[in-house]
């Protein structure tokens, strides 16, 4: 029923019948909110945020419409990574508005994103919604078409959710131009971060206000009980003949099912997503129809499907990758359970915050560690959010390709003077320090390609007119063209895969090339088989009882936070110190030092006595580097143990390869892992101590670097991203998506001549700085190495693959395992290594 009319309804009121008491999030965000204060609040999934963002908010509009002066105009935007997140609150803020006014609220709530219909988006400029719920591209797509400007020019707040997973990358710049550009339209425009995890919460909050503006920062973290634990399926034998990691953590898994609810599985790769699903299914037949599977590259339908049947409670668990880790509403689960380490703290918060989604329940969550290094990863992980130590967000500086597409875009509505629109772009935090040389070179760009292609291409890829005093975007086809390909997303190679009646979702196209008709592989937890391929759809039938292959995803693997690390090489060195010494009760030291239990502690010390005895312990102080023979291969494996991350290793493995090759000739194979890398080489490249001064040295770092990414296809990728997102190559024309063929071949073609007359273009630029500073870290390399100057190299050759090398073996394994699934295989390497190491050297 809705409020009577008798007394002027109030959102507050309402607020206090329904849920009472507000939490410490809200008593914190609605005085300054009130104020008109831009704020960012940090707190907990289940504490609140959404009311503690939009109550004020819906008040004044409550009030504006008692008094007669609601206007038919945007006062809202809500921006979300996640379209889900959007439709979600949705319905949240109509619950509110249905019992204030029935079922026709006189305040409007509407979604604008990618899957609005045309009849709905003409609906809403004739009616615009009081509240605007969309995504960062969305709201460009309105920025750039000068007749929404009336509706955006009333805009009084703005509210940004979950801003960490947008800060961090380039769909956060993109939209940090959008806000700079809203503001400007809009004058006053009162902003509002919200985000569970996230630092540092300072520069957050500058990247949330610009550099013209003053935000205070709410941390209400402590408001909300996350209790995160460490379970292992190792115990006192870490490596039986029946396998570890394969069916007895399946086993185990599922036991943990069974004792809850609802439990959400976090796996940090979409394939093993997949595995882990059909796995559970294979295992407890029983649960089968209430297990499922949830990642992005599932069909909407079918995502939704599974989010639906979540919150009505009729599933036991979900197992995902990322996808369910931001704050759409998920039901009642009471277990997080995270496969292997979630690679950093903030990471890991953010899941569990999943269980226990209200601000009395406690939000549990399990670490379940698969090997040794797993094992101390999570118990450093766990140490760390007990102690709030979160990982620093990384944000791209002044990308050139987001800012290509952003001139465009306002070019679409105004003639702008250089100035102008160089001091607005710079009141966008990430491009605070923009030059503006460079920003001549984008609009020279813009103008005609660039030097290289004006002269013949100019019409081509031409999209502004620039004249002396500024430019404005080309009217007509330019215009048009544009508003199809906003956003930074790039069309990676999707071959989608559909049953007679329905759409699954999409795998790579890398992936269906490798296997044939009649091949079964797995989607959506369920084995499928490949009946037929046409060019970018692959169609299947149900295959239940089949064993499936498990597609690879390209997508990004997570690397090793700084934290954690740091956290792990602490521990090393304390643990050396005490072998050294001659402690007696190590393992009593061990299980108190990470809180991980006698069982698992006693594995930890039997392990790393193994590596004490075969090498040594390696920590920070110096570079272990490990020479094992192979002779079956005929070859040489270097374990290089540089704890600093995958992309920061990455780096440093291209450039010592590049080295070694100038310096013995030949071709080295270098694996990259968190914990180091492993350099396979030739018997005839074999190098000796000597070597290692000009192998890392700093000097010369960065031409190493860069004439090893000019000889892979890493650039030529980059390039293809960069030449999208800087709409140089479009992915959409005439409202169809390009095939990925058409988009590498176009990409290609202009990579080769831009790489041969202008490797200063504008993109070609943006693509190696997207290459060394997103795909690779080579900023943390190149401080490895200038610290690696004061520090010895210790070389030691061993008989056998040492423990602490064993995870960067097994990644050089699985690197080389394309379509077959490396289950069978990892078990079998991992039982004969255990069986050498148990038959190896011992202390006396």
């Amino acid at each position: 029923m809705p409020v009577e009319s008798s007394a002027s309804p109030s959102a507050f009121a309402w607020f206090a019948d329904r849920y009472g008491t507000p939490t410490p999030a809200q008593e914190a965000a609605w005085p300054r909110i009130a104020r008109g204060e831009n704020i960012l609040l940090a707190s907990p999934t289940g504490t609140g945020k959404t009311f503690a963002a939009f109550l004020g908010v819906l008040d004044e509009l409550v009030q504006l419409h008692a008094r007669g002066e609601l206007r038919d105009a945007i006062h809202c935007v809500y921006v979300s990574p996640l379209r889900a997140l959007s439709y979600d609150l949705e319905k949240n803020l109509l619950e509110p508005l249905r019992e204030l006014y029935g079922d026709q609220p006189p305040i409007r709530v509407q979604l604008r994103t990618g899957d609005t219909t045309s009849s709905e988006r003409a609906r809403q400029y004739t009616k615009p919604p009081h509240f605007l719920l969309t995504t960062p591209e969305s709201l460009c797509v309105l920025l750039s078409q000068e007749r929404w400007l009336v509706h955006l020019s009333r805009v009084r707040w703005l509210i940004v959710d979950e801003i960490h997973a947008l800060a961090e990358n380039k769909r956060g710049a993109h939209l940090a131009l959008s806000i700079e550009r809203l503001a400007h339209h809009c004058g006053q425009l009162q902003r509002i971060g919200l985000s569970a995890t996230i630092a540092p919460l300072d520069e957050v909050a500058r990247f949330l206000v610009g550099t013209h503006g003053t935000c205070a920062t709410l941390d209400v973290s402590s408001s909300k009980k996350v209790k995160l634990s460490v379970h292992t399926p190792l115990r006192k034998n870490p490596y039986p003949e029946a396998g570890y990691t394969g069916q007895r953590m399946i086993r185990e898994l599922g036991d943990l099912i069974r004792k809850h609810q609802t439990t959400l599985v976090f796996c940090n790769v979409r394939s093993g997503a997949e595995a882990t699903t059909y796995w559970l299914r294979e295992n407890f037949p029983d649960l089968a129809d209430v297990i499922e599977c949830h990642h992005a590259s599932l069909e909407r339908d079918v995502r939704r499907d599974v989010e639906d049947r979540l919150k009505r409670g009729e599933l036991r668990a979900v197992v995902c990758s990322t996808s369910l880790e931001l704050g759409i509403d998920i039901g009642s689960v009471d277990l997080v359970v995270m496969m292997s380490t979630p690679k950093g703290v903030s990471k890991a918060l953010q899941r569990a915050g999943r269980a226990g989604h209200n601000i009395r329940s406690i939000s549990r969550g399990i670490l379940m560690a698969t090997n040794i290094s797993d094992l101390v990863e999570s118990c450093a992980t766990v140490l760390l959010s007990r102690a709030r130590q979160l990982d620093n967000v990384r944000m791209p500086e002044s990308p050139l390709d987001v800012l290509a597409q952003h001139v465009v875009s306002m070019g679409c509505t105004e003639h702008w003077t250089r100035t102008d629109a160089l001091a607005l772009i710079r009141k966008a935090y990430p491009f605070r320090d923009l030059d503006a040389g460079m920003f001549d070179d984008v609009l020279d760009y813009l103008a005609g390609g660039g030097a290289s292609l004006r002269q013949r291409y100019s019409e081509v890829f031409g999209k502004i007119v620039l004249d002396a005093d500024g430019f404005r975007t080309r009217e007509g086809r330019v215009r048009r063209e544009f508003l199809q390909n906003i956003g930074v997303i790039p069309n990676v190679g999707q071959v989608q895969v559909r049953t007679k009646t329905r759409l699954l979702g999409s795998v790579e196209e890398s992936f269906i090339r490798q296997i044939k008709i009649g091949d079964v592989f797995m989607i959506a937890g369920r084995p499928v088989r490949l009946e037929k391929i046409t060019q970018m759809e692959a169609w299947v039938t149900k295959a239940d009882g089949a064993l499936p292959t498990v597609p690879r995803w390209n997508a990004n693997k997570m690397p090793l936070s700084n934290r954690v690390a740091q956290e792990i090489n602490a521990f090393r060195k304390e643990l050396r110190a005490a072998f050294e010494e001659g402690r007696k009760d190590v393992d009593k030291w061990i299980a108190k030092r990470l809180d991980c239990g006698k069982a698992n502690a006693e594995i930890l010390l039997k392990t790393h006595l193994a590596q004490h005895e075969l090498s040594e312990i390696p920590t920070a102080d110096f570079l272990l580097v490990e020479e094992l023979e192979d002779e079956e291969q005929g070859a040489l494996h270097y374990f290089f143990h540089s704890l600093i991350g995958r992309t920061s290793n990455d780096a440093l493995a291209r450039v010592i390869t590049r080295r070694l090759s100038e310096a013995r000739g030949g071709n080295a194979i270098a694996t990259p892992h968190d914990y180091g890398f492993v350099l396979t080489v030739a018997k005839r490249q074999r190098f000796v101590e000597a070597d290692f001064p000009r192998l890392l040295s700093p000097e010369g770092f960065d031409e190493a670097l860069d004439e090893a990414l000019r000889q892979s296809d890493m650039l030529k990728y980059h390039f293809r991203n960069a030449a999208q997102t800087g709409l140089m190559v479009y992915r959409n024309y005439f409202d169809r998506q390009k095939s990925v063929r058409k988009l590498q071949w176009s990409a290609e073609v202009i990579f080769n001549v831009l790489q041969q007359h202008e490797p200063e273009h504008v993109l070609m630029r943006e693509a190696r700085r997207d290459a060394l500073q997103t795909f690779i870290d080579a900023e943390g390399a190149r401080e490895f190495l200038i610290a690696q100057t004061r520090k010895p190299v210790r070389l030691r050759r061993v008989p056998m693959v040492p423990p602490l090398s064993f995870a960067m073996y097994a990644t050089k394994i699985k690197e080389a395992l394309l379509v077959e699934d490396p289950y069978e295989t990892m078990e079998r390497l991992y039982h004969q290594w255990w069986e050498k190491i148990e038959n190896g050297p011992h202390p006396s």
